[in-house]
């Protein structure tokens, strides 16, 4: 008789906890409750909860994820179980690079943003995109740290959709030849 333990039938192990697929809008639910979680609790994306609550009309929506899941040029990868996603990231291809957004993880440190900032190396070098760009909030060092050691410097300051100051970091990508 096979009989689950507690904690086998929360989380993921051994290699089914690498998972790494494309969201589709199963997932949606999940993954709201993963941003919300992260953000409120990270990032803080507003200085206030007025400003949350905006931020939630505008990127933490069903419509948000949907134009992401549907949109030809973006990619929703997560990370984990279909109803306990661990983390997510989205990818936006244009002619001149590859964006990362929402790269985020519930538990930092366990090697999920490393797995998932890997696979958005992985799609770039597929889409012969010459460089990779990362826009996160400032006041943040362990993710400056985090990028660094993953190739990314330093580019320039910017602002997202709605205003908030934001450090913008890249990294060239090495296209292979094809075969």
């Amino acid at each position: 008789m096979n009989v689950l333990t507690p904690s086998s039938s929360r989380r993921r192990h051994g290699l089914d906890a690498l998972l790494i697929e494309t969201a589709t809008m199963e997932h949606v639910p999940y993954l709201q409750r993963l941003k919300e979680q992260v953000m409120h609790d990270r990032y803080r994306p507003a200085p206030d909860e007025e400003g949350f609550a905006v931020w939630q009309d505008v990127y933490c929506t069903v419509e948000y994820f949907a134009n992401i899941i549907e949109h030809p040029d973006m990619l929703l990868l997560c990370i984990g179980s279909l109803r306990e996603p661990v983390g997510m990231v989205v990818l936006r291809r244009t002619s001149e690079h590859v964006e990362i957004d929402d790269l985020l993880v519930l538990h930092p440190r366990q090697g999920d943003g490393t797995r998932l900032l890997t696979a958005c190396m992985r799609y770039a070098e597929v889409w012969r995109a010459h460089k990779v760009i990362i826009d996160v909030y400032p006041g943040h060092e362990n993710v400056d740290a985090f990028l660094a050691g993953h190739g990314f410097s330093f580019h320039e300051d910017a602002t997202n959709d709605l205003g908030r100051p934001m450090h913008r970091f890249q990294r060239g990508v090495v296209v292979s030849a094809p075969a």
